[in-house]
Parts: structure tokens; sequence; C-alpha cells
């Protein structure tokens, strides 16, 4: 029988101050993304306790509810039985309250990383799935399987590349969305910088002076970014406020979008893109260079902080530089560091299930560690199992630290994006190479010792052997 979320949906809504105290809603792939008027007014302690909630985060400007691989039938209750309105949507700017004061405002940090995080979310499944289909083409053609001459790899190929050669066009309906612009507009412009006559002036092999009214151009490759959509997005934002205020509401609607392409795409490709993508390629460059001074402690580093970024939600801004260096430099080395660290994860999850003779610890170790293992998704075993008892994430972290040293020190790349779990082991292989799978398999035997002998005893829980029955 399917379960009824709408208890729970409604529950929620009430404890975070109930439906008249929330902005926004968005769903990650294991927690509900409250945009909240006032936070004060949700209750978190009770949330904590409630039957069917992991645990509660307030980071990066939003109020988070994890709720595990059911969020999305709890989003869709809640919903569907309120007028709460998605984060996707458009929505009218909201007033200040007396909670928005200076002291009440989100820093610096915490808007970037919720910036972020709303831009990237709300496509990470096809994100994810494109690739994962390529990295099985890798696969498939590396085993001899399929070959790439047939139309039968092109066809295949398409399948899992659109999304991240089209990537501005997704890029710019999220981002559009998230500050104020007119997505459809945006992503129009985002087309513009892809359009095959375009992409054509960069990648021309004998490449002819590229001029706008007379202004020298510097074409660059806007396929597979991320930056200069993103910035474009801001600044279209703002300039649609103010030519709001200068246009008439009657023609508002014919002359808006002829200015925003009229001039937002000339603009991007005379400054916007070229600044973002020297920018970016800057951050790309730093990082790398550290990593040549020592790739072990880099990649040590790296690795081992990653489950603290995902608690905090920093490691979305962390990605958006892995998935500008597929586009900038045609491979990512700075998310492969990470390649065991879902492992880890899993690992150190079941290791207290098969170690905890406690009914309440069982039930929530199990799932979690099978839903990281096969599904990828950490965030259950985190919120649910390490961060709870501490140790087991101290210990996941140590071994998180010798998979990416062992990483950083063999120089582990990959040039698609894709899943990393059980499932996509022989992809890993293809994709990442082998000293990948040696630091995965370091790191499972390493975190199951480690939580088995130090990481986890009953004791640490705090509900009663006869409850837990």
């Amino acid at each position: 029988m399917a379960k009824d979320y709408n208890a729970l949906a409604k529950t929620v809504v009430e404890l975070v101050g109930g439906e008249e105290n929330v902005i926004s809603l968005a769903h990650c792939m294991t927690r509900l993304r409250f945009k909240l008027k006032d936070e004060s007014k949700a209750n978190t302690e009770k949330l904590n306790s409630t039957p069917g909630v992991i645990q509660v985060m307030q980071a990066g400007g939003q109020y988070q509810v994890v709720i595990g691989t059911d969020v999305t039938d709890v989003y869709d209750a809640i919903l569907a039985g309120t007028k709460i309105k998605a984060a996707s949507s458009e929505q009218a700017p909201v007033q200040e309250t007396e909670s928005d004061t200076p002291e009440k405002k989100e820093s610096m940090v915490a808007t970037l990383i919720d910036i972020v995080s709303s831009i990237f979310t709300p496509f990470l499944g096809a994100f994810t799935g494109a690739g994962l289909l390529k990295g099985f083409l890798v696969l498939f053609v590396t085993l001899g399987l399929l070959d790439k001459s047939t139309t039968t790899y092109t066809i295949l190929n398409a399948a899992g590349d659109g999304v991240f050669y089209f990537l501005p066009i997704f890029l710019a309906y999220c981002a559009g969305n998230k500050f104020g612009a007119k997505p459809f507009i945006s992503m129009a412009i985002a087309a513009a910088l892809v359009y095959p006559n375009i992409t054509a002036l960069f990648s021309a092999t004998d490449p002819i002076p590229v001029e706008f009214l007379g202004i020298p151009v510097k074409m660059v490759s806007y396929t597979s970014s991320v930056l200069p959509i993103i910035v474009v997005c801001f600044v279209q934002a703002k300039f649609e406020k103010l030519i709001n205020r200068v246009i008439p509401q009657i023609v508002r609607n014919i002359f808006l979008p002829v200015l925003d392409l009229l001039i937002l795409v000339p603009l991007t490709f005379i400054v916007i893109g070229p600044i973002t993508t020297a920018a970016a390629n800057g951050i790309s460059v730093a990082i790398q260079s550290l990593l040549r001074l020592c790739p072990p402690l880099g990649g040590a580093l790296m690795a081992g902080l990653w489950p603290v970024m995902i608690l905090f939600g920093i490691h979305w801004a962390i990605m958006s530089i892995g998935f500008a260096n597929l586009g900038i430099l045609g491979y990512d080395y700075l998310l492969p560091l990470t390649v065991s660290c879902n492992f880890s994860i899993a690992i150190a999850t079941l290791a207290v299930f098969l170690k905890s003779k406690k009914k309440n610890v069982k039930q929530v170790a199990g799932p979690a560690s099978i839903t990281a293992l096969i599904g990828g998704v950490t965030e259950p075993a985190i919120y649910g199992i390490l961060l709870k008892y501490k140790k087991p994430l101290i210990m996941v972290c140590i071994a998180n630290a010798v998979g990416g040293a062992i990483c950083g020190a063999f120089n582990v790349t990959r040039n698609v994006q894709m899943s990393v779990n059980l499932l996509t082991l022989p992809a890993i292989w293809a994709v990442y190479g082998p000293w990948a799978i040696v630091a995965i398999a370091v790191v499972c035997v390493l975190v199951f010792a480690l939580v088995w002998l130090f990481g986890y005893k009953d004791e640490m829980d705090n509900v009663p052997e006869k409850e837990s029955k």
C-alpha cells in the first residue's frame, strides 16, 4: 500500500511556522528547502523529533528539512495541500518584515551557497542521469561493445551529451527565476550563446576577426559554460527592474524582451563572457597550482572535508567549479578527489548497522547505507547516523582523506559528469581510471575498520533499549 504523506506534509508546514511564514519551497534529492520569512517561528526541536524527519539544517539562507528518499512525495503533498509556491515559479518580491533587520540578513557566504544550490538543484536529476549514460557509453566503447562510428552511438551520445552542451540554457531558466529575471528571456540569451553559427566562430580552424559595431569581440566557448550565463541573468534582473520604471505598463511586454536581447546579448559577448571565463580559468589554475605543489595533501584536504562541506551546503560552490572545469578544460580534476566519499559514508553507516543491537539505530542505518551505496544519496546517512553519533563522521573524514590523497597522487580525473555509486563502478573504472577503484577499495576497508573499532557503541544512542525494540 502506498504511503500517505499528507499527515507528514501538514505537520512539517505547521512546525515551520505555517504556510503564511513560507516564502517559497524547493527540494533536492533528500531535503525540503524552505525560504522562510522568519526562521524564529519554526519549531526546530519538535521537527527534529517528528517521525519521517531525519534532521533540520539552517544553511545557505534556507531552512532545510531532511526527509530522505521520500522527499518528492512530501514536497508534492505540501504544494497540493497548501498555497505555498514552488521556488522555481516566478514570485513577486517579498516585503521586508521586522525579522529582516540587518542582524538577520544573510551573510555573503550563506547567500552565495543559497544562489548556487538554488540554480543547480532543479535539474540535478537530468544532469546526473545524462552523466551516468555518458559514463556507460565510455565503458561500452572501452569493452568493445559499441562502436563510435555507428549511428546508435551517435544517438545515445546525443542523449547523454545534450544536457552538458546546452548547459547554459538549463542554468538560464534556474538563474533567471532565482534572480527575479524573466526566465524564458534568460533562456533566449543563453540560446544565442550556444547558437551553431556562434560556436562555429570559436571553433573555426581558420578564425576570422569578430566584431560588433566595430568593437572587437574575444570569442570564448559558451557550450557547457557556467559562470557567464549566471552573471548575465543577475545583470538581466537588475536591467529589467530599471526598464520597468521607465517603460509604461501597456507596452512593457513588447519592448522589454527586445531591449533584453538587443543589449544583453552583445554585452555578454563583448564584456561578461570574456571576463567571467577568465575568472573561472583563474580559479581553476589557482586550485590546480595548489594540487601541483603537493597533490596528496591537496587531495586529502579536499576529500577529508567533503562531508563537512555537504553538511553546510558549501559543496555546491565546489561542484560549480568542477562543472566549469568540464566546460573550460574538457576534464575535471577537483571532484574526482572525492570519488570514494559516497562509498565511505555508505560503508561507515553499514558498520553502524551491523554493530548495533538497537532496533531504532538499525531502522535508520540500514536504509541509509543502501541509499548511499546504491543511489549515491548520502544525506540520510550523514544526518541520521554520522552527525548524530559524531565519531563515525570523524572516521569517514579520516578515511576520505586517505582516498583523496591516493587520487591526488595518481592524478585521477574525469571528462564527464556522472553518478558515483555501486552500480556505476564499471563506468568509474572507465572514466576515472583504475586508481579511483583502488582509492574506493582502500577507503571502504579503512572506514569499516575505524567505525567498527572506534566509531560506534550502542551506548552513544540515548534512546532506551526498551523503546528501540
